[in-house]
């Protein structure tokens, strides 16, 4: 195992195998790694529901196996690389984390730091593990290593920029474009700690103020920003739609697989015209 941080001993396997519906037979090897970031990103959406709402999202292991593997939900990157950082350690991988600047929509490539993913070696190569990136992100790892590639439906590459950073990239019909930069500087626990006061707090967070819903599916990706629905599909150019308020509080279940109580549903209502959820 890892260092003990990570909490391998303390991870549910089998019920985190059932939620993300991967076969129970897992090892330390990239066939293994790439099936359960397959399944983890079919299964677990992007969601920042409790953050929109007010309320804390805790980082420790038992809220978020709670939040995510009893109660159906999704979460932000820090609550699903938590999990998924125990799952690792238990089955016997040696990864660290690190953080990474998001350049979507801004193109910005100096903006906070905010998204955290894992960093797998293996056979002598180090392997981008990145299950929360939402819609938008990797489908199963990648080499770090510059001029990197992933093949498939929904292509990726990375290029390594000249002051060292590395650069996710989508390989899209009109060109590559921007996902994010990233080095391999070793972050810890505490450091999601920081980041997520940042994501729930900060007047500048894009996560705080209105609804942020992703998933991948293999032939489908969808992004819900308030009220605005965006759809890509294999092959195709994205549509987007408005949603009214009745589609908009069905969207997490309906499209992004969130099991929601009923609270939750009253609770989202509720901030219609007050939080900049679009309802």
């Amino acid at each position: 195992m890892t260092d003990s941080m990570w909490q391998g001993d303390g991870v549910d396997l089998d019920a985190y195998l059932s939620r993300v519906g991967h076969p129970a037979d897992v090892a330390p090897d990239l066939a293994t790694l790439r099936s359960l970031h397959a399944a983890h990103v079919r299964a677990i959406a992007f969601e920042n529901i409790d953050a929109v709402l007010g309320r804390p999202v805790p980082l420790d292991l038992a809220a978020v196996q709670d939040k995510i593997l009893r109660r159906g939900r999704g979460g932000w990157c820090m609550e699903q690389v938590v999990l998924v950082a125990a799952v690792l350690d238990q089955i016997g991988f040696t990864f660290t984390a690190l953080a990474a600047r998001s350049r979507v929509r801004t193109g910005h490539t100096t903006g906070p730091a905010v998204h955290v993913a894992l960093c797998v070696e293996l056979d002598g190569e180090r392997w981008l593990f990145d299950i929360s990136f939402g819609a938008y992100g990797l489908h199963e790892p990648i080499r770090i290593a510059d001029s990197a590639r992933l093949d498939g439906d929904w292509p990726f590459d990375m290029v390594r920029e000249p002051h060292g950073e590395y650069v996710l990239r989508s390989i899209r019909p009109q060109g590559p474009v921007d996902l994010y930069g990233f080095t391999t500087d070793v972050r810890y626990p505490s450091d999601f700690e920081l980041l997520n006061h940042f994501c729930l707090s900060h007047p500048r967070s894009p996560f705080n103020h209105r609804l942020v819903l992703q998933r991948t599916q293999p032939d489908v990706r969808h992004v819900l920003i308030g009220n605005a629905l965006t759809e890509m599909r294999v092959g195709e150019p994205p549509t987007q739609r408005e949603f009214d308020e009745n589609e908009t509080l069905s969207a997490p279940e309906k499209i992004f697989g969130i099991t929601m109580e009923p609270d939750d549903v009253q609770a989202l209502k509720a901030t219609s015209g007050t939080t900049g959820t679009g309802l």
